[in-house]
Formats: structure tokens, sequence, C-alpha cells
């Protein structure tokens, strides 16, 4: 019996594929800047008063009260005060550009102290051996010239800014900020209360020390006694009157006051 297949020859139609519209991706939208960083973030903002002392201080260097914010600095020369502010200011920059990347990756900070909790001696890890001696580096790392005496030639060394963000990532972040304070001359007497314990508040938790700042700020004065005993006329007015009146004809407000015009501090865009 033989079967017979009947093939058709005539073309197949196919039925047009729907054309769709080209899908534009959604717009990510940014993250939001978590709750520590955001804290740093605005004492820095707060910390770039110095913008405007540089911009008044050659109309204030002549005024008995520029003393008073010179003791800070150890010196009364103004180009050597302006360099260093730069300096900090730089750095202030530099922070925050890291604060903001890290802030880019969802990554908040961590707190540097340890937890505050009595150990008991059964609780306690086991001592650790004492580590071998380290072999002195071919090239050793240079002081942080905030660090330095004022009378130190390298004391008004201004860093490249490949410089200081090495030392942003390497460092912790109270750490840059205390060497931001040595550079802007940022001590408490001339801060307004509530800010300075915000910023004491920083260094505490993200590694600063706040005893190095202080022997800092006490060499600086002990040479600016010494300029001063070179030159008895100088100054009429005692610069180390820390009263608020006095720190408003020196600074012309105290650091962290709100403006007079109602507006905040300008905060530090990079360019």
């Amino acid at each position: 019996m033989t079967i017979f297949l009947l093939c058709s020859h005539e073309p197949a139609t196919t039925k047009p594929m729907p054309r769709t519209a080209p899908t534009t991706p959604a717009p990510t939208k940014p993250r939001p800047i978590p709750g520590r960083i955001g804290a740093v973030l605005t004492i820095l903002a707060t910390l770039s008063h110095a913008r405007h002392f540089a911009a008044t201080a050659t109309a204030r260097v002549s005024a008995p009260e520029f003393a008073t914010a010179a003791a800070v600095f150890g010196t009364d020369h103004l180009p050597t005060i302006l360099h260093r502010m730069q300096r900090g200011l730089l750095r202030a920059l530099a922070l925050q550009e890291y604060l903001l990347a890290r802030a880019a990756r969802g990554r908040n900070l961590r707190f540097a102290w340890p937890p505050c909790v009595a150990l008991q001696p059964h609780h306690r890890p086991p001592a650790k051996p004492a580590p071998s001696p380290r072999p002195a580096p071919l090239h050793p790392r240079r002081p942080d010239p905030a660090l330095l005496d004022p009378d130190d030639p390298a004391a008004s060394r201004l860093p490249t800014p490949e410089e200081l963000a090495a030392q942003v990532r390497r460092r912790p972040v109270g750490r840059t900020i205390a060497s931001i304070c040595m550079d802007l001359g940022i001590v408490p007497g001339l801060c307004e209360g509530d800010f300075w314990n915000q910023v004491e508040k920083t260094l505490r938790r993200y590694g600063g020390s706040l005893s190095r700042l202080y022997q800092v700020r006490a060499r600086r004065e002990e040479t600016f006694q010494r300029e001063r005993d070179r030159r008895p006329d100088a100054w009429h007015i005692d610069w180390r009157d820390l009263r608020p009146s006095a720190v408003r004809l020196a600074l012309g407000r105290l650091i962290g006051e709100t403006p007079p015009d109602g507006l905040g501090p300008p905060v530090p865009v990079p360019s």
C-alpha cells in the first residue's frame, strides 16, 4: 500500500513581531548620606570660617585685637598665617571628597574607640608575644607640618593634593580633623560652646587626639610670647583674653556662631 504525502509549496506566512519602544533606564537615585558622615561634613562646613577670616585678616592685622587670633598660630606674621590656613582648607576639601566618595558607596563611618566595658581578668584575652622590631623604612614619612613648632621652616610646607588625599585615606578621620584645627587655628576659646562640643566629640569618636591638640597649642603660645617679649610695644592688650567680646573683635564672630545675616557657613565645594 502506497501512501502519498501531499506537501504544499506555498510560502508560509509569518506574523510580524510587534515593535516595542526602546526602554530608557530609570534614573538611579543618589544614596542618602549616612548620619555620621553628614555630621562630620557639617563640622567641615563650619570650619570653613577660615575663608571669612582670611578675607578680612588684611584689614584686621593692624588692630590690637588681632593678637588674640594670631596667638593660636604662634606668630603674627600674616603671610605665614594665611599659608597655613590655605593648607587647612585644602586638607578639609580632601577630607570632604573622601567622605562623599565613601557615602556614595553606601559606607558609613565607624567609631574608633573601644567598648567602655571593664573586663574582668578571666574575660581578658591572653597576652600576645611582643612583636619583633620592624626595620627602619628606607623612605621615612615626613612629619605633619601642622604638628611642628611655628619657628620650624617645615611648619609652613604645603603638601600636594595627592599627598593630602593619601593622608586622608590612611589616617583616622578624627586625626585629620585635628590637623585641620591646628592649621586653621581652631581652639576652644575661639569657638561657640556647642560647636566645640561637636568637634571634641568627633575627635574622640574617630581617632583624634585632644592631648596632642592642646600640646601644639601650648607650644605655639610659648613661641608667641617669646615673639612678644622681643617687641614689648607691639600690642597693648592681653592676647590671652578670650572673652566672647574680645574674640568677636579679633575674628568678627565666634567660630560656629551664626552670622548676623542669618546665613549658614559656606559649604566647601570641590572645584
